[in-house]
């Protein structure tokens, strides 16, 4: 049985709540420059990248070949002898001694799932991260945890900002609000979730604000740092987190005005919806005329395979 906790924690990322289903049959892979409108190869894509100091990479948590995408940039981006770092949505900044351990080889695997508390602060299936994690230590790329605690992201979600204790507000990052276009977007799919109605509803908006702002922070602390002022970093995490360049884009150019880009996997159709969620949200479909409000593309790059 799924917490209510659970659900709250999956609606505000802003995503629809789906069970995903990985490809069962080869599709080949395109890329999209979306600013040029035209299909180019990965070469291509990865020319523009060195000009960034912050490379944005989506996923759907639980698609396999999101994260076989990501690893593969960051693959190339080391090959070209860029000077890496990676922030990780998925852990909290409460886990970065033991980023920092991993990465000094000194805790095997099953040792450091322990200790970073991998089930109750991410969950999703650690195979598909594994890769890129043994990657970064092999090659010795800084790991950095970017998130906030989740049960304190849960209790604002629950009960509002207004809702913490004056020492659980001391753990926040700095509060940037989503602007105003962000909340519109955000809306579309909000408000579809039968239990996010009236202060419900304000209170996923500011649980977003507390995920995007602190990651945020965390990415501008890193690049401030005298660890990662000469580094470029890729920051893995949902893509509703990255898309149209709100949340946590947004939030760092606020902040630190960096040259950055966007790289979007596609579920390209990989999404099915589950009956046994229909009692928390209404099915849905976002049409091309309800976004035609926004003013930016989604995203520098498309990653995308043909539908099934």
């Amino acid at each position: 049985m799924v917490s209510i906790g659970k659900i709250l924690n999956i609606a505000i990322y802003g995503s629809l709540i789906f069970i995903l289903s990985s490809c069962v049959h080869v599709r080949e892979a395109t890329y999209l420059d979306v600013y040029q409108g035209e299909p180019i190869v990965f070469e291509e894509m990865l020319g523009s990248l060195p000009k960034a100091r912050i490379i944005y990479l989506g996923e759907t948590h639980t698609l396999k070949r999101h994260h076989r995408f990501q690893l593969r940039v960051i693959q190339a981006l080391y090959e070209k002898h860029i000077s890496l770092a990676i922030g990780l949505e998925m852990l909290p900044f409460t886990c970065q001694g033991y980023l920092d351990a991993w990465g000094r080889g000194e805790l095997e695997k099953k040792e450091f799932l322990c200790l970073i508390d991998w089930e109750g602060n991410w969950g999703f299936d650690f195979d598909l991260y594994e890769p890129l994690f043994e990657f970064a230590r092999e090659q010795g790329i800084p790991l950095r945890a970017l998130n906030a605690p989740p049960a304190l992201v849960k209790k604002v979600a629950r009960n509002g900002l207004s809702g913490l204790t004056n020492e659980e507000k001391g753990m926040l990052s700095p509060i940037i609000p989503s602007s105003d276009a962000h909340r519109n977007y955000l809306k579309l799919s909000l408000s579809r979730h039968k239990i996010l109605k009236g202060e419900a509803e304000q209170y996923a908006y500011e649980a977003q604000d507390v995920w995007d702002s602190t990651m945020a922070h965390s990415v501008v602390e890193y690049l401030k740092s005298d660890g990662g002022k000469n580094k470029t970093m890729v920051v893995l995490a949902g893509s509703g987190h990255l898309a149209y360049g709100y949340g946590i884009p947004e939030k760092v150019t606020q902040v630190l005005d960096l040259p950055y880009r966007i790289l979007y996997p596609s579920e390209s159709g990989d999404t099915e919806f589950q009956e046994e969620w229909e009692k928390y949200v209404e099915p849905f479909e976002v049409t091309h005329e309800d976004l035609l409000f926004l003013k930016k593309p989604i995203a520098d790059f498309i990653f995308l395979v043909p539908l099934r």
